[in-house]
């Protein structure tokens, strides 16, 4: 297939669209819509206004009075039954007033995010009780995360994959990146969360005009639709430790008013720029690789004792050393600095001693450095640009045209740990002989970089570069789209509605990988004398650059979609019009990331040592058909059925069917519930691709320990915990994933200003993708029991040997890689409740002066359970579990928000209380099915002696507080206190996802209080 260039396809989107602008809107007081909810957001209900119009897609049209009443005349005179003051409840086809929907739906609106502090579409989505394990977070992005740069919710904890995420109805382009390198997902951070009007979160299913592969949910960001004249914001702020700077600035200019002129025409732009945060920007431990204040080890440069003796030091080492070795590398003696004189100097940060137990017993001299203080990273630079133009076109009384182009890109930056070398220096796909630094230079002179070559002895170089890992992400998105919604009456049952759309989508992202040590290049600059590892910070750029050139991989993905639908009442039941609605879509994906770490059949050496290697490749069309009818069987009876039948090119095909029953006896009370079946089919890197991602792992088998000794009796190096590596190949003959969804349960709404519901949820998805059933530790035990040095095949697996122990270079090798492929081998289920409640009142008494709105939302994990053949079930509730999962976040049993505004003349104050529930640290995919709880398998207290015992991390509250003022009609201030009471992160020492503390849950307690102070105007 013939692809055009990406400059090509972004010109196209942009003519197709036919607009183009800069500008950025001041969010709007919008009303809910939802019949369920339905409180408004604005305190006062003596003030509040009518549910505008949506079309099919959700969007909502800011139609006047006067239009309206205009609107209903027309259809009045034409038959039209179901008036002008209709809107679209996120998930269905049908435009009515009166419907309540049976899925259990969210909203959020501009409003709230402005009363709550909430400034972006990501940290509305984080904050969301319903999302679980497996979030992809922007603090991930700085820890590892291979989607870095990126974000993305995990509805129900069933990963970002699961999760369909769209804007005004439609659907999005992939990140160029996979989540964990598998799964493919729609990035958030790109989205203009200034013109955000409305955030329905669909918390069942998917829908038929959504898509059956929504497993977990949809979540629609719907924009604004019009803005008349100017609007614009500035805002800074930082955290109370003084770091964490920010800045956002946005404006915006529309002209002319559907209502009256039949059009409107705005443009848009924003800005947002956050300050990298180190970790040694915040207070202990987080600062220091030295935590044995709470209870744990030394790591680095703080393990010199009052002896001045370093303890396991080697794989430590900051400074170049080096030691005598024989033919076979088998240490001749101890560690030598290559620049003694000068010692630890120029190294910051670094501490001098001495190490002990060497083979020759002697005692030689190291450097050590804390690396945690001086290069951990808690959360990216961050950048975001935005602009949007957008118009709004009456085409006569019965047709509305919508077109919107945006452009967006989001540049993410952070540091790393510079690359070390050992006795062998391992890549990702093979190993490195060539940190053996030979007695003479290929011109027959000594090896400067050798202190034994006048002996004529070869050497081992043991240490760490000078010079930070770096990487950056740029993302660029193009989106253009158009819509077009219309009516016309007739003369039996309903009015005929029609609803088209087409929407256009390119992502792309150059990630650029500075620093990072290529090992060929670095085999040559020792065995040749090129780079200086005497004094590294002689060197010159070119030297340096000779052993870490830069690599830049571009990515890109496409999404091109066409929807239309047509929708007629067929005649009316004794409850309403039973109502019919067919439609279809025809969209194309296209993916392509190549592999920035290929392997080079030529040279196994050419590679770069720490950049994770992970493609994908490929493009699918999808063809599909969907109906709907709603049948009002009598006044409190209501029944909804839905199907789609989805045809990939791909070579798949599924019909799916979802029902949908709302029964309300009384307008205080109601019943709801949805059934629904959906299909997801692999993503491009489980079908096409391969990836090599790494986890922590200390060895465990006994008597392969015993090969691995100090000659004092201790663990050498090699038996310590390390990172081993999980190769997962794409597998062409993979079937969907297919599931199950059920959802049910009261509304209750007591009185005029209170709302509550209760919801039960239940997910079962069958023939779940995984890589690698079998926990990596089991294998890597079983590996260790084999005593071997070569490749082997254990259940179905894969092992590579990793490189030779430098002190024992004949004893057994540890598991290396453990390759296998993608295959459909689980089944997965979940279950919960959700609580909601939302209250608009005046307090009482003296008090009365005072508007109180209160809105809260809690989830509650009952069960999440993994069923592996040949392994059992494992139960994730309550634990670290899915340890293998994104960033290891866990899935707390409890979470929950609750936000209280009181508003009083022009001033408002809000209160947002967030609650995490603790968990046990530990997961069953890690150690196994029965291990939940059981404090003996706590992770990483098994394989080190690093982090204190920890059974089980505790809860998170957290408080946010905003204060709104409004000084005139035209400007207006506002502050935000984030961690207003400054709670602290619970440790949680089974994350990988950050050092400590678990980000995806916890960030704000580690960053401590913080401020935010902005003025807004209208004009």
């Amino acid at each position: 297939m013939k692809v055009r260039p990406a400059s090509h396809r972004n010109i196209i989107l942009f003519a197709f669209s036919a607009l183009n602008g800069i500008a950025v809107t001041v969010p709007a007081d919008s009303a809910q819509a939802q019949a369920v909810n339905t409180t408004q957001d604005d305190p006062d209900s003596t003030k509040r206004s009518k549910a505008p119009n949506r079309s099919a897609t959700g969007k909502t049209s800011a139609t006047t009075t006067s239009r309206r009443t205009a609107l209903k005349n027309a259809s009045a005179s034409s038959g039209n039954s179901t008036g002008a003051e209709s809107i679209v409840v996120t998930g269905t086809m049908f435009r009515d007033k009166n419907l309540n929907s049976a899925s259990p739906i969210e909203q959020i609106t501009a409003k709230q995010l402005q009363q709550r502090g909430i400034k972006t579409v990501t940290d509305a989505l984080q904050l969301l009780s319903s999302n679980g394990s497996g979030n992809l977070t922007n603090a991930f992005s700085a820890n590892g995360a291979f989607a870095g740069g990126a974000s993305a919710p995990s509805l129900r904890g069933l990963q970002t994959s699961a999760t369909l995420v769209m804007m005004d109805g439609m659907r999005l382009s992939y990140y160029p990146a996979g989540d964990d390198g598998a799964r493919n997902f729609v990035d958030t951070n790109w989205m203009p969360s200034s013109l955000v009007q409305t955030i329905d979160v669909q918390q069942d299913g998917g829908s038929a005009l959504y898509g059956a592969d929504a497993v977990a949910g949809v979540i629609n960001m719907i924009t604004r639709e019009q803005i008349k004249g100017f609007e614009g914001n500035a805002e800074g702020g930082l955290t109370q430790g003084g770091y964490g700077g920010h800045q956002r600035l946005y404006a915006n200019y529309g002209v002319g008013d559907v209502a009256k002129d039949g059009y409107n025409f705005y443009v848009n732009s924003e800005y947002q720029s956050d300050d990298m945060i180190t970790n040694s920007q915040l207070g202990y431990p987080y600062n220091t690789s030295n935590i044995t204040g709470i209870g744990g080890g030394n790591a680095d440069g703080n393990l010199l004792g009052s002896d001045g003796i370093f303890t396991n030091a080697v794989t430590q080492t900051t400074g170049v050393t080096a030691q005598a070795v024989d033919s076979n590398g088998k240490a001749l003696s101890g560690y030598q600095l290559l620049n003694p004189t000068s010692g630890c100097k120029g190294l910051s940060g670094a501490h001098s001693g001495y190490v002990a137990g060497t083979p020759t017993g002697s005692v030689s001299t190291l450097c050590q450095q804390d690396k945690v203080s001086k290069y951990g990273v808690i959360s990216p630079y961050d950048r975001r640009v935005e602009a949007t133009a957008h118009l709004t076109v009456r085409l006569g009384a019965r047709v509305k045209l919508v077109s919107m182009f945006t452009y967006s890109q989001n540049l993410s930056y952070y540091t790393g740990t510079p690359n070390a070398f050992y006795a062998n220096t391992q890549s990702q796909l093979g190993t490195s002989e060539g940190v053996l630094a030979p007695a003479y230079l290929p011109n027959g002179s000594l090896n400067p970089n050798n202190p034994y070559a006048s002996l004529g002895e070869s050497a081992q170089l043991y240490g760490r570069f000078i010079d930070p890992t770096a990487e950056t992400q740029f993302s660029q998105n193009y989106r253009g789209s158009i819509h077009l919604t219309g009516w016309e009456p007739s003369s039996w049952g309903g009015d005929w509605n029609y609803d088209s759309s087409f929407v256009g989508m390119n992502t792309n992202l150059s990630t650029k990988y500075s620093n990072n040590i290529n090992i060929a290049d670095l085999d040559y600059a020792i065995e040749n004398g090129t780079y200086n590892f005497v004094d590294q910070a002689a060197n010159s750029a070119a030297a340096k650059n000779a052993i870490a050139p830069t690599e830049i991989v571009h990515s890109n993905t496409e999404e091109y979609s066409w929807q239309a639908s047509v929708t007629k009442g067929l005649t009316r039941l004794p409850g309403g019009m039973l109502n019919l609605a067919v439609g279809t879509n025809v969209r194309y994906e296209g993916f392509n990331a190549p592999n920035a770490n290929p392997v080079d059949t030529t040279n196994v050496n050419n590679q770069y040592e720490s950049i994770n290697p992970f493609s994908a490749i490929g493009h699918r069309y999808v063809y599909s058909g969907y109906f709907e009818l709603n049948a009002p069987i009598v006044k409190m009876l209501n029944a909804d059925f839905q199907g789609r039948y989805d045809s990939y090119s791909t070579g798949f095909s599924h019909f799916s069917p979802k029902i949908g029953v709302t029964f309300k006896p009384t307008k205080e009370f109601m019943l709801r519930g949805t059934w629904s079946q959906g299909f997801q089919v692999p993503s491009f890197y489980e079908t096409n691709g391969t990836t090599i991602g790494y986890t922590s792992y200390g060895p465990s088998n006994q008597t392969w320990i015993n090969q691995h000794l100090n000659t004092n009796g201790t663990k050498d190096d090699y038996a310590q915990a390390y990172s081993l590596g999980g190769e997962s190949v794409g597998n062409k003959n993979l079937k969907p994933m297919t599931n199950t969804t059920f959802t049910g349960g009261p509304v209750f709404h007591p009185v005029p200003w209170a709302t509550f519901s209760a919801e039960y949820w239940y997910i079962r998805e069958k023939n779940v993708i995984v890589s690698n059933p079998i926990p990596a530790a089991t294998v890597a035990s079983a590996y260790e029991a084999l005593n071997t040095n070569r490749t082997v095949m254990i259940d179905g697996d894969t092992v590579i040997p990793d490189v030779a122990d430098p002190l024992h270079p004949d004893a057994p090798r540890r598991a290396g890689i453990i390759e296998s492929s993608y295959i459909n081998a689980n089944s997965m289920m979940t279950d919960g409740v959700d609580l909601n409640l939302s209250i608009t009142h005046r307090l009482p008494g003296p008090l009365k002066m005072i508007n109180w709105y209160s809105n809260g939302h809690a989830t509650w994990v009952h069960r999440f359970n993994e069923s592996i053949p040949g392994v059992g079930i494992e139960r994730f509730a309550g634990t670290e579990g899915p340890w293998n999962t994104t960033s290891a976040s866990g899935t707390p049993r409890w979470r929950a928000n609750w936000q209280n505004t009181f508003t009083w003349n022009r001033l408002s104050t809000t209160f947002t209380v967030y609650y995490t529930s603790g968990y046990h640290g530990t997961a069953e995919d890690n150690d196994g099915p029965g291990t939940a709880g059981n404090c003996k398998y706590a992770l990483y207290q098994d394989v080190s002696s690093f982090y204190p015992t920890q059974c089980n991390v505790r809860h998170f509250w957290d408080i946010d507080m905003t204060v709104n003022y409004q000084f005139n009609k035209q400007w207006a201030g506002y502050v935000n206190i984030y961690n207003l009471t400054d709670f602290k992160a619970p440790y949680d020492f089974g994350t990988y996802g950050s050092y400590l503390y678990n980000s995806s849950w916890a960030q704000n307690g580690v960053l401590g209080r913080a401020f935010r102070f902005g003025v807004t105007a209208t004009l």
